[in-house]
């Protein structure tokens, strides 16, 4: 790796974790305030199930909204390498989002209250950017958007 590379490297991680993590605090906050469909109860077998498919529907709405941007901005960065680049600024944002809640105040009620949510949203924070940089990747050859100049 050449030093322009890993300067862009280097300068590029951060500005992307902030982007990821800004957009995932939005993003997920958006989305999960938008009301279910007067249908959406009685599509399912009981209101348990709807809130449950509900909330994980938005959330990862939500997730992937905030990865898409990134995920071009990524590419368009580091091309060669943007699914490396995707994967560090997952697991960073994800690690900056996690960190709060481990104080002991708080992480007994998350870690004993809804253990599974928890764990599976982490998985999401961290495989959205790689999962959207992988669609970026096949869709910007198309697009004729200039991506050779970056790398």
């Amino acid at each position: 790796m050449d030093l322009s590379v890993g300067l862009r490297l280097v300068l590029a991680t951060p500005v992307l974790v902030a982007v990821y993590s800004y957009l995932l605090i939005f993003l997920i906050g958006w989305t999960s305030e938008i009301p279910w469909p007067s249908w959406w109860i009685g599509s399912f077998p009981n209101r348990h199930v709807a809130a449950l498919i509900w909330i994980i529907g938005s959330h990862t709405i939500g997730v992937f909204s905030a990865a898409i941007p990134t995920a071009v901005a990524t590419v368009l960065v580091w091309r060669k390498q943007a699914m490396l680049l995707g994967l560090v600024v997952g697991v960073i944002a994800t690690i900056l989002g996690v960190l709060p809640s481990l104080t002991p105040d708080i992480w007994p009620l998350v870690w004993n209250s809804h253990r599974i949510f928890f764990i599976t949203d982490q998985i999401k924070l961290v495989v959205a950017m790689p999962i959207a940089i992988w669609i970026t990747q096949k869709l910007l050859p198309q697009s004729g958007l200039p991506t050779a100049a970056f790398g």
